[in-house]
């Protein structure tokens, strides 16, 4: 008896660390972009319209909060409105193991024709995850600078599975 191949869907996920955020509030959580960061979030939407993000998770802190503004806006100008949705569990202490566990959890309920996801975060997380999904490991080897976005693709979202296709920084 035969049995059929599966079909692998290649996945990609974009990875943006907040702009450049101002240094003190009230709380972490509170700290707002400051008027660099909001240029730097603005200035790599055309990075991402090649292909556009279907959904965006962003961290419910502030200042990813205003970097997602800043992005869907330039995106929706373009003619792109992906779908938008804060989540929990990508704030800047969470573990990267946990996120893991969104992405694989996103996979499968997915519909791919949808779009890349872009994830919306923050340091250390963004880059613990970016190792973790390339390497396997938590021992960065990327620092994520501010408004940066690392594109990954793989065949599954597991630790070690990812390929880093492209890293690019704000050009201001």
């Amino acid at each position: 008896m035969a049995y059929g191949k599966r079909e692998k869907t290649v996945s990609t996920v974009y990875v943006m660390r907040h702009g450049d955020a101002v240094s003190r509030a009230n709380t972490d959580a509170e700290r707002p972009l400051s008027e660099r960061g909001i240029a730097e979030a603005e200035s790599m939407v055309d990075t991402l319209l090649a292909e556009p993000p279907g959904l965006i998770w962003v961290s419910p802190y502030l200042r990813a909060q205003q970097t997602k503004d800043a992005v869907v806006a330039g995106l929706t100008q373009q003619g792109c409105n992906p779908l938008v949705e804060t989540v929990e569990g990508i704030t800047p202490d969470d573990h990267p193991m946990a996120v893991l566990a969104l992405l694989s959890r996103y996979q499968e309920s997915a519909d791919q024709a949808q779009g890349p996801l872009l994830l919306v975060s923050h340091n250390p997380l963004v880059s613990l995850l970016l190792s973790v999904l390339t390497e396997g490991h938590a021992q960065p080897s990327i620092g994520m600078a501010t408004a940066s976005i690392a594109c990954l693709q793989g065949d599954v979202f597991a630790s070690g599975s990812m390929i880093l296709e492209w890293y690019k920084t704000p050009g201001i």
